[in-house]
């Protein structure tokens, strides 16, 4: 037989009502935290699970969300994004619906339809970087949190890293520690990331007066690149004493030349990387100085932004925000003043 909230009111001793209040987190004031503890002890003892489909019906809303991935699902450091939005699911007494598109728009309207069917209470999507995206016309009315991504429009709320502060800090402390002639790594790609931390680097190297700008590019963002890079640094006709690096992947292939090139790190040359990328960053010798990507905290303010308390008055929050996330400094062993 299944338990009812009936059964757990008589074991409390209270009415149905209060049951209801207590468990849809809805008591605070109205009931004393000695009746609550007694409510929610007797569902526990009765292993009482609530009816979500009569809840749904009653209520108009269904408690779950759809999560629409384009490839962050294959991206290691990247799924700590779905990981930060599942805590605040959990925590919100919700189910957030994970499907992943691979950036494919006509799979994707398919998933979203399909969810749409599933009555779902509202919409993330997530990209593995910071881009602008492409809205499908049957998720453009529905309520929807971008995640690392921005629509263009500004018709959405929206949370990605803040590229330009990461770099700035990160330059800036290359210049704190005495460096003057600092190199930036880049990509051909003319990403978002790459132009903001670009920009970052020239603003650091002119309010500190620094005219000596080092840029080179090369395609994509790999280890391959970077050693290239590296390659084509060495054949000038002056070193730097830092380089800053678009990607930690890109640092590493960096790191693996200037060594071949019998250059000490960081004695005669200071290594920064930007990711923080999960067992990569941290796993090189010497350990990378580098730029976090914010990932779990920017799941955490999407999934907060789109999933209501279960006791919000008002369903549907103020908007839109777009929110750029701190990106820390990562102090390790690859930095550090020149000539130590």
């Amino acid at each position: 037989m299944r338990v009812t909230l009936r059964d757990v009111a008589q074991l409390a001793g209270v009415s149905p009502a209060t049951v209801s209040l207590v468990l849809n987190e809805r008591s605070e004031g109205r009931v004393s935290e000695e009746l609550a503890a007694r409510v929610r002890n007797a569902a526990a003892t009765l292993k009482y699970r609530p009816n979500l489909l009569a809840r749904s019906l009653r209520t108009q809303e269904t408690r779950t969300f759809g999560l629409i991935s384009r490839d962050i699902a294959t991206t290691p450091f990247a799924g700590a994004m779905l990981a930060g939005a599942q805590h605040i699911a959990w925590q919100r007494n919700s189910l957030l619906l994970f499907v992943n598109s691979d950036g494919d728009l006509d799979h994707e309207r398919t998933e979203v339809a399909s969810l749409i069917q599933r009555q779902v209470d509202g919409f993330m999507l997530g990209a593995m970087y910071h881009q602008k995206v492409e809205i499908p016309e049957n998720l453009q009315d529905q309520r929807l949190v971008l995640l690392d991504c921005v629509d263009g429009a500004g018709r959405y709320d929206s949370v990605v890293p803040d590229e330009y502060q990461g770099a700035h800090d990160a330059v800036a402390l290359l210049v704190s520690m005495g460096h003057r002639r600092i190199a930036h790594v880049t990509t051909t790609d003319q990403t978002i990331a790459a132009t903001e931390r670009l920009r970052a680097y020239r603003d650091v190297l002119q309010a500190a007066g620094l005219g000596n700008e080092m840029v080179v590019r090369c395609e994509g963002g790999e280890a391959q690149g970077g050693f290239a890079a590296m390659q084509q640094i060495l054949r000038g006709p002056a070193l730097p004493t830092a380089i800053f690096c678009y990607t930690d992947r890109m640092a590493m292939g960096v790191m693996d030349a200037a060594r071949e090139a019998g250059l000490r790190i960081p004695a005669d040359l200071s290594i920064m990387g930007f990711d923080n990328q999960p067992y990569l960053a941290d796993a090189m010798r010497p350990a990378l100085t580098t730029i976090n990507l914010p990932h779990y905290e920017m799941g955490v303010w999407a999934a907060s932004r789109l999933i209501p308390h279960s006791d919000s008055q008002d369903s549907e929050p103020a908007g839109p925000t777009q929110v750029k996330a701190h990106c820390a400094v990562v102090m390790r062993d690859s930095v550090a003043p020149p000539g130590t």
